[in-house]
């Protein structure tokens, strides 16, 4: 009988801690700072075998996952315990790439202490891809169309998990760390509060060498182009923003992003050779997803993208592996892509093929990684991969924009008006009731000016 009342007991206080841990990273607005930006108390609320930390730093050039680690080891260390405790996950693996040598045996005695081990990966591209890191470090594909948590992972960005840290400590998302490189005067690794201006922050960095630069809002692989300063200034940090790259206008990555999709089909219709160079590279097929991008390629180019070869697309995860690497006659998969994608939505219509892993696609994986250095060279940006990226300071703006939806799912819910004096922290936007999303909080103290689309707050002492 006493050992029933003990073990109840036990039972009880697991489901109190389970439900304090999801309410803090509810209440402080945290979603996955290393993709779209997922809520995070959702994906937190489900059972595992496995917690990976994400800290390969998936695109060339950003360095910001480094820094969190470097400053922050212990926090992250401790959140993955937490995270362990509540969804029952018995093992606890951080990944980061071996190269960072220094950084690596600063984190060993760290994580040894907690229980966590270390994956260290080679240095390719997209390591830091969560379905690829589940790969590497389980040998587990993750299903075609599904999510770590089909094979007993939850995969999170290390910096989301300095988050939690902090949320269990009692203070919300205000803050983002992002990287600040390429054509930039003194690049580094910045802070700056939620809804800061883009131009600030280069700015904070000695601004732009070339005088007519363009900008990626990202990694060079994936992330979005901006076209000049003006364009620039109306960008905001998010919660999701990892880092600013700044270009000469008319580099490559450039001319890319700024072919009409016109041109993308003409091309694709009389230059793709169909040589299978996109399906043999693509990450997703080499963890033995269904995907053949060339057969895409081949859909577009006759007009046919609405199609059982078009839908195999909703498989793609848009990496540019295809576009900025494979391809040898300079075409854009992955622009194609995306364009698919968006004419399939248009026409409601989704994908219906396999689930299954294709084990003899995913044999070949381990001799098609990309390596970083070669990829960079490919890219025009091999000059800026070793470039020195030092802590930078915190920017403290006079005032932030925050967008109300910056996150997957619903955008909050204003909780404040214009007049209002808020101080940082206090939460001014909310999740509509049943939807999902993710809080928001003022990022400094100050006065309210405007609520729309996106919260303004001017700066007062």
């Amino acid at each position: 009988m006493c050992m029933q009342l003990l073990n109840m007991l036990q039972g009880m206080s697991k489901v109190m801690e389970r439900d304090r841990f999801l309410a803090a990273v509810r209440e402080a607005g945290i979603v996955g700072e290393g993709g779209a930006g997922f809520p995070a108390h959702v994906k937190y609320a489900a059972q595992a075998e496995i917690i990976i930390a994400n800290g390969c730093e998936c695109e060339p050039l950003l360095h910001t996952d480094q820094h969190i680690l470097n400053v922050q080891a212990g926090a992250v260390g401790r959140a993955m315990c937490a995270l362990a405790r509540v969804t029952g996950a018995s093992r606890k693996v951080l990944g980061i790439k071996a190269k960072h040598r220094g950084l690596v045996e600063r984190l060993r005695p760290v994580m040894q202490e907690l229980g966590i081990e270390l994956a260290l990966l080679a240095d390719f591209y997209p390591a830091g891809d969560e379905q690829v890191l589940v790969s590497e470090i389980t040998g587990k594909s993750v299903p075609p169309l599904g999510l770590p948590l089909h094979v007993g992972v939850i995969v999170a960005n290390v910096g989301t998990l300095a988050a939690v840290h902090a949320a269990l400590e009692g203070a919300p998302v205000t803050d983002k760390f992002l990287t600040v490189t390429g054509e930039a005067a003194k690049p580094g690794v910045i802070k700056a509060p939620i809804g800061t201006s883009l131009s600030e922050c280069l700015e904070a960095c000695g601004g732009a060498l070339p005088k007519n630069p363009v900008f990626i809002l990202g990694g060079p692989m994936m992330g979005r182009l901006v076209e000049g300063m003006e364009r620039l200034a109306v960008e905001r940090v998010t919660k999701t923003t990892g880092g600013l790259i700044v270009l000469p206008a008319g580099h490559p990555l450039h001319v890319n992003a700024a072919l009409p999709v016109s041109v993308l089909r003409r091309r694709a219709a009389s230059a793709c050779i169909q040589c299978r160079a996109c399906t043999d590279l693509c990450p997703r097929r080499l963890i033995g997803h269904p995907f053949e991008p060339h057969r895409i390629m081949r859909a577009f180019a006759g007009g046919a993208e609405r199609s059982p070869s078009g839908a195999q697309v909703a498989l793609c995860s848009e990496c540019g592996v295809c576009e900025h690497y494979a391809c040898p006659m300079g075409m854009s998969p992955r622009r194609v892509n995306q364009h698919v994608k968006a004419a399939l939505r248009e026409a409601s219509l989704g994908y219906e093929g396999s689930r299954e892993i294709v084990p003899e696609a995913a044999r070949w994986r381990e001799y098609r990684r990309i390596p970083v250095a070669r990829l960079a060279a490919r890219l025009g940006l091999a000059g800026y991969l070793h470039r020195e990226t030092p802590f930078a300071g915190e920017h403290v703006p006079e005032s932030v924009e925050i967008p109300l939806r910056q996150h997957i799912g619903a955008p909050c819910i204003p909780l404040v008006k214009p007049g209002d004096r808020v101080e940082r922290g206090d939460c001014i936007g909310d999740i509509p009731e049943g939807a999902l999303g993710a809080r928001l909080h003022a990022s400094v103290s100050g006065r309210v000016e405007e609520t729309g689309e996106r919260v303004r707050i001017r700066r007062e002492a």
